[in-house]
């Protein structure tokens, strides 16, 4: 298809004429023809020409000048020189610098005229272009045909490899494979990136060649690159493995076209994905306020997205938040790509998972076997895999907290409003108990679920008992002592042998501080009402200091 110096020495016109210097170049390309009428002609030509001169323009030269001249058509990747010779000391220096800046050099007989010459070039490279067009053309209606018909991604990449002969993949942002035609084109081993490469210069697209070992072949492979940038700034990328041959002109154009057409079908992806979520967000928005019509309004809106709400289920929520400075802050304005990664880390876990979104809150609908109360080891699962969710997000991102909150299960999708407001009771509780980037779930809340509702710090302080607030107010160093192991021998039980075991302290020790607990506030260990006070008036004083 490309015509090259090898094609033109072939020529009938060029029959008698002899390549004096460059012969190891003769496979660049032409792309054009002129004839030199002056030394200032690598101003104005393009590159990639073939150029035929008397030398006469510049038979005064000197040798630095002649270098120069030279080095300037080097510079615009001139395919070749064609010389007729006048003056054989001149030709002997132009050899030596053509030689150094790997140009061929052919002379031609002073008889050829050299429209004999630009004659049948001009003609096969008019010849080429048309063929160039059609090919185009014909590609470019097979692509479209691809598109309009919704065929998909994977019929592209398919069809792209049949044009070109060589395996095609589609990787997305991470260099995970998600459509290939060769298995060995998933698994490779990078050498080195070259950022350009002028035989692929063809594609008009932003590209580069990488080259790489491939686990069962002993040999280096080739391959090209084309990311492809979508709607929602989620790149992929097109890898090409150069494993038969070398791409020519017109494989390059298959390459653009089938680029082309992989950008029009994801950016359909993405619309269509918009259209989903948003029916999506609006189906659960029903069901977590309670607006809708009727159950049977909601199944048959499910189905449409195929969405099963038969069940037990529990409502999970995770909240973005974003810490700047070294401190964290909940905000609602958070970049696209913060939240496509989060969403993506979900669908990672929960591929088939029923999951919208509201501002910087992911709701999903998890859906659980039917549970005993006492029965802790489906929650304990859902922590285990939001666990591995948060994970998977900082890994990605490191200035943004994911938090987590889960609700109560219930037994059938009616009573999913109720779950979903206990999962947004673990957050907000969640947050001031836990922090930013906790996994919370409303059964673990206990007596904070009451306590959460009296926004009042004075009016909290209130139910704090008379007793404990006289060792809230005790001022001595070992006030933090004290009240903690009155913490832990509440927790215990009142057992004070294991409250020294949690504090790692000596038996005696406790005792000691118990007693100078009694001594300061005058509690009564024994009174069960009094305790129960003391352990209320804990928390709200541990809530009261988180809030602060």
């Amino acid at each position: 298809m490309e015509l090259k110096i090898k094609d033109l020495l072939a020529m009938e016109p060029m029959k008698n004429a002899e390549i004096i210097a460059g012969q190891a170049f003769n496979d660049n390309v032409i792309q054009g023809v002129t004839i030199m009428e002056g030394p200032d002609i690598a101003d104005w030509i393009k590159g990639g020409e073939v150029i035929l001169t008397s030398l006469y323009s510049i038979r005064n030269f000197t040798e630095n000048e002649l270098k120069e001249f030279i080095g300037k058509l080097a510079a615009k990747r001139v395919s070749a020189l064609i010389i007729k010779k006048f003056n054989p000391e001149f030709i002997e220096q132009l050899l030596a610098i053509g030689k150094k800046y790997r140009m061929p050099i052919i002379e031609l007989p002073n008889s050829v005229p050299f429209v004999d010459v630009m004659y049948p070039i001009m003609g096969e490279l008019f010849n080429n272009q048309v063929i160039k067009l059609q090919y185009y053309k014909e590609i470019h209606d097979r692509f479209t045909a691809l598109s309009l018909a919704g065929e998909g991604l994977e019929k592209i990449i398919y069809t792209l490899e049949e044009l070109i002969g060589n395996p095609v993949a589609l990787f997305d942002r991470n260099f995970n494979p998600i459509i290939s035609t060769y298995p060995n084109l998933e698994k490779f081993q990078m050498v080195e990136k070259v950022h350009f490469y002028e035989q692929t210069s063809g594609i008009k697209y932003p590209h580069y060649r990488q080259i790489v070992k491939y686990p069962e072949q002993k040999n280096i492979g080739h391959q090209i690159v084309v990311p492809i940038d979508t709607l929602n700034h989620n790149k992929m990328y097109l890898l090409i493995g150069e494993n038969n041959n070398s791409l020519g002109e017109l494989d390059l154009i298959a390459v653009e076209n089938a680029v082309t057409s992989l950008s029009l079908e994801l950016m359909k992806q993405f619309a269509v994905a918009e259209v989903e979520k948003k029916y999506k967000n609006d189906l659960i928005e029903e069901l977590i306020s309670g607006r809708f019509q009727s159950m049977e309004a909601v199944f048959e809106k499910a189905n449409v997205i195929g969405w099963d709400l038969t069940g037990a289920f529990t409502t999970v929520l995770f909240k973005i938040n974003r810490s700047e400075d070294g401190v964290i802050k909940q905000k609602s304005g958070l970049s696209d790509r913060n939240h496509f990664v989060v969403s993506e880390a979900i669908h990672h876990y929960l591929p088939n998972g029923i999951i919208s979104t509201k501002s910087n809150l992911f709701i999903i609908l998890w859906k659980v076997e039917k549970i005993s109360k006492n029965d802790k080891s489906v929650i304990n699962e859902i922590k285990k895999i939001a666990l591995s969710i948060q994970t998977l997000i900082k890994r990605q991102i490191k200035d943004i907290d994911v938090q987590v909150g889960i609700g109560n299960a219930i037994d059938d999708i009616s009573g999913i409003r109720k779950s979903y407001r206990e999962a947004h009771d673990a957050l907000d509780l969640g947050a001031t108990l836990n922090g930013l980037a906790s996994i919370t779930t409303f059964s673990e809340l206990g007596i904070f679920r009451l306590l959460r509702n009296i926004e009042d710090a004075s009016a909290l302080k209130q139910f704090i008992p008379q007793s404990l607030g006289e060792l809230l107010a005790y001022q001595q160093a070992n006030h933090a002592d004290l009240l903690n192991t009155l913490k832990i021998f509440l927790e215990c039980n009142q057992n004070a042998a294991q409250t020294a075991k949690q504090l790692f302290v000596h038996y005696k020790t406790v005792v000691y501080r118990l007693e100078r607990i009694k001594e300061i506030t005058g509690m009564d260990f024994d009174d069960s009402e009094e305790m129960l006070s003391v352990r209320v008036g804990l928390k709200i004083h541990e809530l009261i200091q988180r809030k602060n």
